[in-house]
């Protein structure tokens, strides 16, 4: 696979991330243990009908906390490849 090659796969990667505002990133297999944590886990908000809410509050927040910093993350390297892409094109 030359550079040019790989190039064009990264950026339709993160074409994707962004396209799906930065939501496909966090179910990659090294970012879902973090946004797959309970922040209310071991308190005394963890019991019962509200324990699950928050839970799910927890689940929700990290996703979208994530999201949004993967978002960014790869719009930055969108441009990034597409500036090595065209430069390396003839």
């Amino acid at each position: 696979m030359t550079t040019l090659e790989e190039l064009k796969y990264k950026r339709k990667a993160s074409l994707i991330v962004v396209c799906t505002l930065g939501l496909g990133a966090i179910f990659v297999s090294s970012v879902r243990p973090i946004w797959m944590t309970n922040l209310f886990e071991g308190t005394s908000l963890d019991n019962g009908g509200l324990g699950f809410v928050l839970k799910c509050f927890s689940y929700t927040f990290l996703a979208l906390l994530l999201a949004a910093i993967f978002f960014i993350v790869h719009l930055f390297k969108l441009i990034y490849y597409q500036i090595e892409i065209s430069r390396l094109t003839p």
